[in-house]
């Protein structure tokens, strides 16, 4: 095989590479399956390989989750875009549409596990994160435009 085959793979790779991590992460998370509580629910446990939280800490803390890993996600597509040529402005745009986009589809496939369902507020979270982490990442990048490519 060419050596400029290796290296473009290598480079594909590298640049999508963790968004596929991510999303496979997610997807992973979505797969697990919820349960009632062993024995009263004042306490923590785990339901597949996710835990479960007592209370209101349950909503707290898994919708922060949601806000967080989905901010990561969208993230790693905005660095990927830049890093393929696109401008900052629509590799942010782009980037928080397609992980509305997986939010959609994660949503989906989260009905179709036991004790779990799709929820328009967890989209509302995942896009909150999505579009609080790019246009964050964007302000800064968009302060160091003369050195980097692509910032405008």
């Amino acid at each position: 095989m060419p050596r400029f085959h290796i290296l473009a793979r290598r480079a594909v790779l590298l640049t999508w590479g963790p968004v596929l991590v991510m999303m496979a992460v997610l997807f992973i998370a979505s797969a697990q399956p919820k349960y009632e509580p062993p024995g009263g629910a004042d306490r923590i446990y785990f339901s597949g390989l996710m835990p479960v939280f007592p209370g209101s800490w349950e909503f707290l803390l898994k919708k922060s989750g949601h806000m967080i890993v989905f901010g990561l996600l969208a993230l790693s597509i905005l660095r990927a875009l830049l890093i393929t040529g696109e401008s900052l402005r629509s590799a942010s745009y782009l980037a928080i549409l397609i992980t509305v986009g997986y939010a959609l589809t994660d949503e989906y496939h989260q009905s179709f596990i036991t004790g779990r369902y799709a929820s328009l507020l967890d989209i509302g979270f995942d896009t909150a994160g999505a579009i609080i982490a790019t246009l964050g990442a964007r302000c800064v990048l968009a302060r160091r435009a003369p050195a980097y490519p692509g910032a405008t």
